[in-house]
């Protein structure tokens, strides 16, 4: 599945969730590791969205991870442009947020296979989008120029060609704001 990257989205303060969601535990270690540990066999390059103080003190786990600096105050389509302003190819990715599950191989094998000459491919959960979502490259520049304080991602897939993928697991809703 490595012909996809992944725009990891972790750089914000958590106010919601009483601190930063990165650094919160799951899968018995910080929610940032395990996504990047979950995600790197099945992608060709991990992009992150960290906050500066963090990338000073972060390992590299991998030559395939590239940690981009920003301010957790933006907002989060902000996060995303910069990741796609850095980007290092030309491949769809998919996006996902740091306080959600590691998808599984099968959902991401899914969201490819389903992509197809879409724009973008995101998963169906009765009737409700969640993630991650696959973005084709085509959408890149569009995206790019969405401004930051007043549009959103998901309000502005709805206004291209998404193929929705039926899937089962609930996951594909989940957060920890809480």
């Amino acid at each position: 599945m490595s012909e996809a990257q992944l725009f990891l989205l972790a750089a914000g303060r958590g106010k919601r969730a009483g601190g930063p969601k990165a650094w919160r535990e799951a899968g018995g270690k910080p929610a940032l590791e395990n996504m990047i540990e979950g995600m790197l066999p099945h992608v060709a390059a991990i992009l992150v969205s960290v906050q500066a103080e963090w990338k000073a003190t972060m390992s590299r786990p991998s030559p395939k991870v590239t940690l981009i600096s920003v301010d957790p105050d933006l907002p989060m389509l902000a996060s995303l442009q910069e990741l796609l302003a850095s980007r290092g190819s030309n491949l769809s990715a998919f996006v996902h947020h740091v306080d959600m599950p590691v998808p599984d191989a099968a959902l991401l094998a899914a969201l490819s296979a389903a992509l197809g000459q879409a724009e973008a491919a995101v998963p169906l959960y009765k009737g409700e989008r969640g993630h991650p979502a696959l973005l084709s490259r085509k959408l890149y520049d569009a995206i790019l120029d969405l401004d930051p304080q007043k549009d959103r991602l998901d309000q502005f897939l709805r206004t291209r060609s998404v193929v929705e993928v039926p899937v089962e697991q609930a996951s594909v809703l989940e957060n920890r704001n809480t």
